[in-house]
């Protein structure tokens, strides 16, 4: 398991925008990663004290072995391939979970 505390955009001051092509690089994702999405930043407002966040939330990362991750890490096997396994079982990363 994996987790982190980020920041939430102000509900108060909040305001819908769009990504640039560098934030969008930066993040390393595709402009079909985003359909669907509502993205926000904060303008700043005395609520937040001008800063565009107010409060925080985790994002998390949770992956359950099974019998066959447990193979292959006892065989030592290379972490692309444990991730890909992951993945097949339906794991979300941190950046996906942050992203939703």
């Amino acid at each position: 398991m994996a987790q982190r505390l980020v920041r939430r955009i102000c509900k108060k001051c909040g305001q819908p925008a769009t990504l640039t092509d560098a934030e969008m690089r930066a993040l390393g994702l595709e402009p079909s990663d985003l359909v669907g999405a509502k993205i926000m930043k904060g303008k700043g407002c005395p609520e937040c004290n001008n800063t565009g966040y107010r409060g925080r939330m985790g994002i998390f990362e949770i992956f359950v072995l099974d019998d066959e991750v447990r193979r292959l890490v006892y065989e030592k096997v290379s972490s692309t391939v444990i991730k890909r396994r992951a993945r097949e079982m339906g794991m979300r990363t941190l950046r996906e979970d942050g992203v939703t």
